[in-house]
């Protein structure tokens, strides 16, 4: 892994100002492609226009990131009007975030056009509709947000059903207005997964699914994605069977689909076997789908509450930086073609784990000890694994390590270096020699190592 080469003091006021640190190499240039979600923003969230560090998040994304995920959802401005009968269609906001990545060259994805009723106004999830009522607002919907704007060919990927199933993995139950998911009344289907015993949850499934991936076919050919939370283990829950049964079913139906997608929100009260997570990719990967990570970010039980736990202590970061390693490790030597982050800062969004400083910078924009750790994961799983085809040689890269008691480089000329924590204080200076330097007594943590050839390199110190 290598950082670009930058003069030290520069080095050291990126890290203090977090905009230039880390600079150089994009966080997926080791072959995965690393995405961020973002929207136009706000007061209280966080964005590319409206948010008070805009132009913080454009330089991340525009650094780090080759993917922008950006959020068209019904009940919060996508869908105006009170009924079937006055029901339009506003996809300005997330416009306006596609064609500034689009310019940028980034790929992009938009989330989303079907599903749980959590994301549609109540006058839908509790109105009274016929299948052909359905079918027929599906259809315009569908068909707005996949030509409006030209969006058809702007946006790479397309979230078209997220969440068809409940957190308990049935579908959606109509027990009451928040439970009742208006699409489902179009109608159901046989199963034709082919599956049989536990394997096999249900014996139908909603049309409404196979129709949005249909409708929206019909003017994109950008990869069509099948999304849901609590599917991310191959654990044998019913969740994780109900999802890869549908899957199986859209399938052997013929029906175009070409991605299923993963959210993973993970939580810093619960121990993940993350061999499992590896396995669901693989699977799916099995199907001929791709596999996508939509949604990820790292906090405590309650993505909606304030912070739970003390955060930012040494030993809550060396947890969220250990978990951030092995998922993304798990994640790349599955397969999986994308991971895309759930925001860009830590506590930017007033409406989601605010305080819980989930993600891989903090506040200021600066990367945090789980910004490396994880960026080592996708070394460390692509080490194992061919992702798109992507080389994973690392020959004449610059490496550091500390192998007792001392600092073992590769790739490194001899001569002064400088050691530097991630708050850009210089903790140390060294002398290489032969591949090797003798390291005074170090905190353990992630430093960088600062060559005279102004080669920036990660240094994971553990006692």
């Amino acid at each position: 892994m290598r950082f670009s080469p930058h003069p030290l003091p520069l080095l050291l006021a990126g890290l203090a100002f977090a905009q230039t640190a880390p600079n150089g190499t994009p966080l997926g240039s080791n072959g995965l492609l690393m995405g961020a979600t973002t929207e136009v923003g706000a007061s209280d969230k966080e964005g590319i226009v409206n948010w008070k560090d805009a132009a913080k998040v454009k330089t991340v994304i525009g650094r780090d990131f080759g993917l922008v995920q950006t959020t068209a959802y019904p009940t919060w401005g996508a869908w105006n009007g009170t009924s079937l009968s006055n029901v339009s269609f506003d996809l300005s906001p997330a416009n306006q975030v596609i064609d500034w990545a689009h310019g940028l060259g980034k790929k992009t994805e938009l989330h989303l056009l079907a599903g749980s009723p959590t994301y549609f106004p109540s006058w839908l999830d509790g109105g009274s509709w016929t299948p052909a009522q359905l079918d027929t607002l599906l259809n315009h919907w569908i068909t707005f947000a996949t030509t409006n704007n030209g969006n058809g060919t702007k946006v790479d990927y397309w979230n078209v059903v997220n969440e068809a199933f409940m957190w308990n993995g049935s579908y959606w139950d109509s027990s009451s207005v928040a439970n009742t998911c208006p699409w489902q009344k179009m109608g159901w289907e046989p199963d034709k997964s082919g599956l049989t015993g536990t394997a096999k949850v249900y014996a139908q499934h909603p049309i409404y699914i196979r129709r949005a991936l249909e409708l929206a076919r019909q003017h994109t050919q950008g990869k069509l994605e099948l999304r849901d939370y609590g599917n991310e283990f191959w654990d044998g829950s019913i969740k994780c069977r109900a999802f890869y049964q549908l899957v199986k079913h859209l399938v052997n139906s013929g029906v175009p689909i070409d991605a299923v997608g993963l959210q993973c929100h993970f939580r810093t009260d619960m121990t993940y076997d993350w061999s499992l997570l590896k396995q669901a990719v693989q699977e799916y990967r099995k199907l001929g789908l791709e596999v996508y990570l939509t949604e990820v970010d790292y906090g405590d039980t309650d993505p909606v509450a304030a912070a739970g736990t003390a955060h930012r202590t040494p030993a809550w970061d060396t947890l969220q930086a250990r978990n951030y390693h092995d998922f993304a490790k798990a994640a790349t030597s599955g397969g999986a073609n994308w991971i895309c982050l759930w925001g860009v800062a830590d506590n930017t969004n007033t409406y989601w784990r605010m305080g819980q400083s989930a993600l891989l910078y903090d506040e200021s924009y600066a990367p945090k000890y789980s910004y490396y750790q994880f960026r080592q994961g996708i070394v460390d799983g692509l080490a194992t694994t061919s992702v798109q085809g992507h080389a994973r040689s690392t020959e004449g890269v610059p490496q550091a390590r500390f192998e007792e008691g001392r600092l073992a480089v590769e790739n490194i000329g001899d001569g002064s270096a400088q050691l530097v924590d991630l708050r850009g204080n210089r903790v140390a200076s060294v002398e290489i020699t032969g591949g090797s330097a003798a390291l005074p007594p170090l905190a353990p943590g992630l430093y960088l190592l600062c060559t005279a050839r102004s080669e920036q390199v990660p240094l994971q110190i553990v006692r």
